[in-house]
């Protein structure tokens, strides 16, 4: 889900004004009232809600473009998960009338304290056992927010084109101000079905395949039905004047076949000239969901569709199958579409977990920018540059919350934090794990093991620490969890074949974070000679450096890539500066030869005086690379290693250490 504010310069254009992720200032008090009674419940409790298991939904309903009013029943079908059920609980606000509700066929006594009611189920359900249950229901659905974008669902008019349409859109907590539900995002639902009956002149569009349209004399009957599990909130209606927009896309690893691209457009924007612009956006949704299958994994639901309805909303809803939005835009398409499989393929857990949808959704933005910048129209720098300044515009934020602070939709869907930041902290992790096809395999592998399912950030956090090798506790505790980012005073000088650097730590919210322990980048210039980035690690507050060097060295860039959350003083030459080199560095130099330094291939050893030696070459991590025992020369391959310094040990027979170098590999 993303939100955009804009102003209008006609009645049929509009620019971007500013552009941010975050959602508008809501109020989540009828739903905290039902719930919050829980904190005091005995050990062991069960809320009646959890007592089943959903397995599948028939929304029936009656909807206009115009009136947030809405009629008709929806059917549930359930398993029970407890010894005996002896009621059907579920949410519904209080604004609608329930006129009765029948469990296994007949009708059944229910009380409703506030949002919450609890429908006698006659003899107690066993555990294990099927049942299904409807509740017939009508009323006008609330205002005054609830969802992250306003409210469960909205009556509103168009700025730009003027259509009335009505939209749902649930997230977080409000699918319960427009149809009777079980709002737990563990409870996936296995199947569902969306019947809206409304004035011919209309169209309704939702989740799945629409199977029928029946014509009821002035009214027509849209029957959409998804095989998908799909979580509660992401089940939708969208009902205005719509014309029909179709487009296919081609992933590479399902052809022949394609995926259906089905998008409702206002019927009197869709062939007005002042909508071409949006078009052309619209259209690159094809290449876009080619590259993201490529990148996470096949579209999860290519089997039935994914496509658009058009809703006047300053931004997009990500429903599975079919996404709500405003207006089509490159980067919000690329973001909505990340999100079917970044919180409705897999989902989040909970709603303290929502970097597992946003963040990743809005990373979704930049790689989208990185591998198709001739129709992005935003450079992957640029774009990278934009969350890191966001991020940094404020001292402190951390992307993780607590259980009581999703109460509040601000603080899970802040614009700063969830979305930005966590775009931020999956690029590192990127660099962290320094291999695009270890990190793209694990995600695609993540994706494979939680479809259909919920995830938490632990859960990411453990699965692409198995899959890389890396222990992710220390990241995680740092960008996760931590608050802040580090700056770098760096200083450097050149005292004849050695570069000398010194990088000086400081953190902007150091209560939290007190040293930010991470590899970073610099990119070294020289005369004559081609640029050499190296990657150092900081685990100190002071890291000095000395690194054998040729050339004449111009000027020094940290972070070059802009991969770190970080800010950065300097780098500037300072003659003061003099080299940290010890004395073991300068054992036996004229007894033993390593070089070339730099290098791009391989690393020679000569032994003068020593018959015979063992070498060591380990990278910054202290990883072994090579090991072997020599006799008077050998030659190390590293062509097929990243780029970076790496140490040479050299050892006698006796194993003590007799030369121990830095070389840089470029």
């Amino acid at each position: 889900m993303k939100k955009i504010f804009y102003f209008l310069i006609s009645t049929f254009a509009f620019t971007t004004m500013h552009s941010q992720h975050s959602c508008a200032k809501v109020k989540a008090k009828s739903f905290t009232s039902t719930y919050a009674k829980t904190a005091v419940l005995p050990i062991g409790y069960v809320p009646p809600e959890n007592k089943y298991d959903l397995k599948f939904y028939h929304l029936n309903l009656n909807v206009e473009r115009n009136t947030r009013y809405i009629s008709g029943n929806v059917k549930s079908k359930a398993k029970v998960v407890v010894a005996s059920l002896d009621s059907f609980a579920f949410v519904l606000h209080k604004n609608h009338t329930i006129d009765s509700v029948y469990v296994n066929g007949a009708k059944r006594v229910f009380v409703r304290q506030d949002s919450l009611v609890k429908a006698t189920a006659g003899t107690p359900i066993l555990l294990n056992t099927l049942f299904d249950a409807i509740v017939y229901y009508k009323g006008t659905c609330p205002t005054g927010g609830g969802a992250a974008i306003g409210d469960g669902y909205t009556a509103a008019t168009s700025g730009s084109w003027g259509n009335q349409a009505t939209f749902s859109l649930s997230e977080s907590l409000v699918a319960y101000q427009w149809f009777p539900c079980k709002q737990d995002l563990t409870d996936k639902i296995d199947s569902s079905w969306v019947f809206a009956t409304t004035d011919s002149a209309n169209m309704v569009g939702s989740n799945g395949l629409l199977k029928n349209v029946v014509s009821l004399g002035t009214k027509k009957r849209y029957e959409w039905k998804s095989k998908y599990p799909i979580d509660y909130y992401l089940i939708s209606v969208s009902t205005a004047k719509y014309r029909q927009y179709n487009l296919y896309a081609k992933p590479q690893y399902l052809a022949p076949d394609s995926i259906f691209i089905q998008n409702f457009i206002y019927d009197n924007a869709i062939n007005n000239p002042a909508w071409n612009t949006q078009k052309l956006a619209l259209n690159k949704i094809k290449q876009t969901i080619e590259l993201e299958s490529k990148l996470y994994g096949m579209y999860p639901f290519y089997k039935e569709k994914y496509g658009h309805c058009m809703a006047p909303l300053g931004g997009g809803m990500e429903h599975q199958t079919m996404t709500t939005l405003g207006f089509f835009d490159f980067e919000i398409d690329a973001h909505e579409l990340g999100h079917q499989w970044w919180g409705d393929n897999v989902t989040c857990k909970a709603w303290k977990d929502i970097f597992i949808n946003e963040g990743w959704a809005s990373y979704t933005e930049y790689l989208c920018d990185q591998y198709l910048p001739t129709i992005s129209g935003t450079s992957a720098a640029t774009k990278m540059t934009s969350v890191h300044t966001s991020v940094m515009s404020q001292p402190g934020g951390s992307c993780y919350f607590t259980n009581a602070d999703t109460m509040d939709a601000n603080v899970i869907f802040d614009s700063r934090l969830t979305y930005d930041k966590g775009s931020a902290l999956i690029h590192m992790l990127r660099y962290t794990i320094n291999n695009d096809s270890t990190f793209f395999n694990a995600i695609r592998g993540f994706q494979n093991t939680y479809k259909f399912n919920v995830a938490s950030v632990i859960d990411f956090k453990n699965y692409m620490q198995t899959y890389s090798g890396i222990n992710l506790t220390q990241f995680f505790n740092q960008w996760f969890y931590g608050q802040g980012y580090p700056t770098f005073d760096v200083k450097w000088n050149q005292l004849g074949g050695n570069f000398i650097l010194q990088s000086i730590q400081t953190q902007s919210f150091p209560s939290s974070i007190p040293l930010f322990i991470t590899d970073i980048d610099y990119r070294i210039s020289r005369t004559a000679k081609p640029d050499t980035v190296i990657r150092l690690g900081h685990a100190n507050l002071t890291e000095n450096y000395t690194i054998p060097l040729t050339g004449s060295v111009t000027s020094v860039f940290l972070d070059p890539s802009n991969w770190i959350l970080n800010k950065v003083i300097g780098p500037a030459k300072d003659i003061s500066l003099i080299s940290t080199l010890g004395a073991y560095e300068q054992l036996a130099v004229a007894d033993i030869f390593v070089g070339p330094n730099p290098t791009s291939d391989f690393i020679n050893i000569y032994l003068y005086q020593t018959e015979k030696a063992i070498v060591e070459i380990t990278d910054l991590t202290g990883k072994l690379i090579a090991s072997q025992t020599i006799k008077t020369e050998a030659q190390f391959d590293v062509s097929k290693y990243s780029n970076g310094i790496y140490n040479v040990t050299i050892k006698n027979n006796q194993g003590d250490v007799i030369k121990t170098c830095k070389v840089v590999k470029n």
